[in-house]
């Protein structure tokens, strides 16, 4: 379902728990630390009001447990059939219970009936959990795709990984 304004306190909090957890390890720790609920509410609040990225959610007992952020590629050079996962996160609670899956699904369907041709996603590079997620749902690492990213000095790399919506 569609997010409304009364969802982005959940989806921010939804947000900092599943960073915290996803990039321990990788983020460094005074970063993942520092993550503000209340900043990322602000936020994603007004994506919500403006529509952009368009964002779904998924609840279950009426508790909010994931969700995706998508819509044009943000990339240079990217063509107007060209979309982009800007975020999906899911509560620590809930991976590895078809959420992740049934969101992308459904922004899936979204972005094909909006007249996409291919989607786009970067991922850490060591986040080798959210990597075999995206090749399950049919991504593939894009060759050139790389860039780095800086995060409390220290460097991290990014990979594009990419999948068509035609099929």
């Amino acid at each position: 379902m569609r997010a409304t304004s009364e969802d982005a306190h959940d989806i921010a909090q939804v947000h900092v728990l599943a960073w915290q957890a996803a990039y321990e390890g990788i983020v460094p720790a005074e970063h993942l630390a520092i993550q503000s609920v209340a900043k990322r509410e602000a936020a994603w609040r007004e994506a919500i009001a403006t529509g952009t990225p368009e964002i779904l959610v998924a609840k279950a007992d009426d508790q909010l447990v994931g969700w995706i952020a998508f819509g044009p590629s943000r990339d240079k050079n990217a063509g107007s059939k060209a979309a982009e996962v800007w975020a999906i996160y899911v509560a620590p609670s809930h991976w590895s219970r078809g959420v992740g899956r049934l969101l992308w699904l459904h922004a899936r369907e979204r972005l094909a009936e909006q007249g996409y041709e291919s989607v786009s996603v970067w991922v850490l590079a060591e986040n080798t959990r959210a990597m075999k997620f995206y090749r399950a749902a049919g991504f593939v690492a894009e060759p050139t795709g790389q860039k780095e990213v800086m995060m409390a000095g220290k460097s991290l790399q990014e990979l594009r990984y990419e999948t068509a919506l035609n099929g």
